[in-house]
């Protein structure tokens, strides 16, 4: 379009050089133009759309292409309030790329920059929009653990605990390359807490607590209902090592277990208990005192079934925690 525009205008300077009056000034109208506006914000709670929880972004480096160009035609800063403003621009269309470079470590998502965007020559469509999300960094829960302390990221699974069921508000999750403990957990605003299989996603900062890596600060949004994930049969040993660390943080299950005694740690209550057919392999139980357990009903040598998450203790070992008060 715009080379034949040229054509067009050289044709009709080379009729006018032929004309008596060729020598005065000519002024052509100008060619009709528009705006672009590219408005960012940090999805916070990754829940995928604009809530109260995000922010807009400012300082974000956008660029403004021609639909099929590889050439920058004008690069812009998204302002105080989330918005990059390109204009004016002539009537045609295009299309704008985020500089991902420079937008650093932290985020990892940018959805919306895609696609053509088209300026018409009407004045109910010579300005367009474009809204663009940008997210934390996502992994999984082995990416998570594997990741150096300080990085700022968000984790999706099911909830294998509730912040709730504690009194320091530790949840558990579940995705499909492992279990995570999830330190000092909240809710965004709306919720007080979560369901056991919920879908969830955590925004939280990768670190360590009790020898083991965690999220710390995690901050959930409910995503979805689902069902409790299962837990893993194992035996007392396994509780005391957590196979060896591999199941730190998992939900297990010991069925067949011996209470061999019980006693209060600070608030919460203590309950070894052994295989019912070897009392020198033993593990411990512990309930929050937020379970309320009933120490009553631990007698020794009642058998009894231990389901919970595996916490580590700082020493090497771990103990199995219930998140009720019955096991």
């Amino acid at each position: 379009m715009q080379t034949m525009t040229m054509l067009r205008r050289a044709t009709f300077a080379l009729l006018l050089a032929g004309c008596s009056n060729a020598g005065e000034s000519l002024t052509f109208p100008a060619l009709p133009e528009g705006g672009i506006a590219v408005s960012f914000f940090l999805d916070r709670d990754a829940t995928g759309s604009y809530t109260t929880n995000d922010t807009t972004m400012a300082g974000v480096r956008v660029a403004l292409l021609a639909a099929n160009g590889v050439d920058t035609i004008q690069t812009m800063l998204s302002n105080a309030t989330g918005v990059a403003i390109f204009g004016p621009v002539p009537i045609g269309r295009y299309r704008v790329v985020v500089d991902r470079a420079a937008l650093g470590d932290t985020i990892g998502v940018v959805v919306g920059d895609t696609g053509t965007i088209s300026i018409l020559a009407r004045q109910d469509s010579n300005t367009a929009t474009r809204l663009v999300r940008l997210g934390f960094e996502e992994v999984t829960v082995a990416q998570a653990l594997a990741l150096p302390a300080g990085r700022r990221v968000i984790v999706r699974g099911s909830v294998v605990s509730p912040m709730q069921a504690f009194r320091d508000s530790t949840m558990f999750l579940l995705d499909a390359t492992g279990a995570l403990r999830i330190t000092s957990a909240r809710h965004w605003p709306g919720r007080i807490g979560n369901n056991l299989g919920d879908s969830v996603a955590v925004l939280g900062t990768t670190g360590v607590s009790l020898g083991r890596a965690v999220l710390l600060a995690g901050k959930v949004s409910s995503l979805g209902v689902g069902s409790a994930p299962a837990p893993q049969l194992v035996t007392v040993a396994e509780v005391r090592t957590a196979r060896g660390g591999t199941l730190d943080a998992a939900l297990v299950q010991v069925t067949n277990a011996k209470v061999v005694d019980t006693a209060k740690v600070a608030l919460d209550l203590r309950v070894t208990f052994s295989e019912a057919a070897d009392d020198a392999d033993r593990a411990v139980a512990l309930f929050d005192q937020l379970l309320q357990a009933p120490a009553a009903i631990f007698t020794a040598g009642r058998t009894i079934t231990v389901r919970g998450v595996l916490v580590p203790r700082g020493d090497g070992t771990w103990w199995v925690k219930p998140r009720n008060g019955s096991t």
